[in-house]
């Protein structure tokens, strides 16, 4: 489904039961007027700096100092940008709140039996499938890449 106005007209209609989104996306479409529970966790928001992203090859070309740069600008980023994230969030949350929104905050446990409930790496692996199926190469490797780089970045 495009993102856009046709979430909250999908919500309010019946064809999405629920969403997973960013808060801010969800609340710059007011998802919150079609959908009012709202349950949210920093263990599943990416409110972070946008990714650099570069192509491998170019990556893998650069000088060992370069990529410390790179590792060093993302650090410095996140060490300073870490309390103005947090605050905007719970900016957003009172936000949400004051339009209307019952909002909770999920615990950690409640996050990690959702991981394990929804089945998503099933999920993964079913999509990869149906991509290979039609012929699209390379979308199993490229989704252990990227799911190597997160748990990586998560610690």
């Amino acid at each position: 489904m495009h993102w856009g106005p046709e979430v909250p007209e999908a919500l309010a209609a019946g064809a999405l039961d629920g969403l997973m989104d960013n808060v801010d996306s969800g609340y710059m479409l007011k998802v919150h007027e079609a959908a009012p529970n709202v349950l949210v966790s920093k263990d599943l928001w990416l409110g972070h700096v946008y990714p650099l992203a570069m192509n491998k090859q170019v990556w893998d070309e650069l000088a060992q100092e370069d990529k410390d740069a790179v590792h060093r600008a993302t650090e410095t980023s996140y060490q300073s940008l870490g309390s103005t994230m947090d605050e905007s969030f719970n900016t957003q949350l009172d936000d949400l709140r004051a339009a209307g929104a019952s909002v909770r905050i999920l615990d950690r446990r409640e996050v990690e039996r959702w991981a394990a409930d929804i089945g998503y790496r099933e999920i993964q692996s079913a999509w990869v499938r149906s991509q290979e199926a039609k012929g699209v190469a390379g979308v199993g490797a490229t989704l252990d890449a990227v799911t190597s780089i997160m748990t990586e970045m998560a610690g």
